[in-house]
């Protein structure tokens, strides 16, 4: 499972991301590429802010959810977004198996979340809707643009190319966030 996991790690999300913006810029228009920096922005925002309120006020809240799933958000919007480029750049005939394998990736890292004890599923609940939100904050104003010239297989191959690179590299985040969050707690003493 950790393998899965490892398919929604920020050390992979991040220069996918990065990758994506840059394809978008290229193929089809710099409002485009900047929609889906907002829309990724808006998912890191919100997703920070949420693991950081609930981490350093979680006893005080008595609430189950501590740290909703940065994984589970993040592989949304990004995997989402690079399915909605696809279909948007193919054929129609491959519309449902891009959605399908799309929603099953996404799926399987969320599982994967709360198989190997990371996060509760309410956790990746939470992950997922801020995702969704993102995606969809992306996808409103993306489909509003022109279509563009973005090649399908480049999407393969610079998701192919991160895989390559990156696949398997951690960063530390969650440990990151949540000595802040502790910190927070004790300047603030918000909580």
């Amino acid at each position: 499972m950790q393998a899965i996991s490892d398919l929604g790690d920020s050390a992979l999300l991040v220069p996918l991301s990065i990758g994506l913006v840059l394809v978008i810029w290229h193929g089809q228009s710099r409002s485009a590429a900047l929609t889906l920096l907002t829309a990724l922005g808006f998912c890191v925002i919100v997703t920070l802010f949420l693991k950081i309120g609930l981490i350093a006020c979680s006893p005080v809240w008595r609430m189950s959810i501590v740290s909703p799933s940065g994984h589970t958000s993040f592989s949304t919007a990004v995997y989402g977004a690079i399915a909605l480029v696809a279909v948007r750049h193919t054929a129609r005939s491959r519309l449902p198996m891009i959605i399908a394998l799309t929603s099953i990736l996404i799926a399987c890292i969320a599982a994967s979340r709360i198989a190997i004890g990371a996060h509760s599923a309410a956790e990746v609940a939470v992950g997922m809707l801020v995702g969704i939100i993102a995606l969809a904050l992306f996808a409103v104003q993306y489909l509003r643009e022109r279509a563009g010239t973005i090649k399908v297989s480049l999407l393969l191959a610079l998701a192919g190319l991160a895989l390559l690179l990156f696949y398997g590299t951690h960063l530390p985040a969650e440990q990151w966030i949540r000595e802040f969050a502790y910190l927070s707690k004790r300047v603030s003493n918000a909580c």
